[in-house]
């Protein structure tokens, strides 16, 4: 873990920035990122299910800890999902300066990203689970996703060109629309489903059949909120 954390902005201040809101069946994904400029960002993380922590990741620019509080992964498929995290914070930083070149996006920054589902105990017919995506900026809603629509929108606030821009970005994929739609409502919501039916039969979970829930779809939120947040560069209208 990194310890040279500088003060951080009081978003970042506190126990209760980094504690997700508990919920009886949920898979929840945090993610803060503080960007003190166009050379320096922290990141703060952790994932939940059904309340209880179970990934937190911190870390400095190029230098950052991913930790499964459990050792629900084998080695060589957890040194797996470390790479793939690895690569998708840098692409998050990327997109970040694209938007501040095109867009002059004033630092410091802090971007908070909050996304995952929740089921309530019992799904009564014809109900859905509530499925969501929210990123903030500085303390202030950004945008959010709206699954029936299958589009992000932004929040109630005046009109702004990096609202505009990001809105433009996020909405003109697949990738970040219907990709996305997909995992919050079947892949999120399955997971959950099938974590709780085999902990209520069995009524514990141990580390190897936690693995074998899939767990790299747990960790992989990380992955789907940099999808979300727009993780991919565009030059000249090419999708990279």
């Amino acid at each position: 873990m990194i310890s040279c954390y500088p003060p951080p902005p009081p978003t970042l201040a506190g126990s209760d920035a980094l504690t997700l809101p508990l919920g009886p069946q949920s898979l929840h994904m945090l993610q803060i990122s503080y960007f003190r400029d166009s050379n320096q960002v922290w990141y703060r993380g952790n994932a939940s299910l059904g309340g209880h922590l179970t990934h937190v990741l911190e870390g400095q620019n190029s230098n950052v800890t991913f930790l499964q509080l459990e050792p629900l992964q084998e080695p060589e498929s957890w040194a797996l999902t470390e790479s793939r995290l690895q690569a998708y914070l840098h692409d998050f930083r990327n997109f970040v300066l694209l938007v501040h070149r095109e867009r002059r996006l004033a630092f410091p920054l802090v971007i908070r990203c909050f996304l995952g589902c929740e089921l309530p105990p019992e799904l009564p017919a014809g109900s859905s689970a509530r499925v969501f995506f929210e990123v903030a900026v500085n303390g202030s809603s950004l945008v959010s996703f709206r699954p029936e629509t299958a589009s992000w929108v932004a929040s109630a606030q005046a009109p702004s060109e990096v609202v505009t821009y990001t809105l433009r970005q996020l909405n003109a994929y697949n990738r970040t629309r219907y990709e996305l739609r997909e995992f919050l409502q079947d892949t999120c919501v399955q997971y959950v489903q099938k974590h709780f039916s085999t902990k209520n039969s069995t009524g514990s979970q141990t580390g190897r059949s936690y693995t074998s829930l899939v767990l790299g779809v747990l960790v992989g939120s990380f992955v789907i909120a940099g999808v979300a947040v727009g993780i991919f560069l565009c030059t000249g209208g090419r999708r990279c």
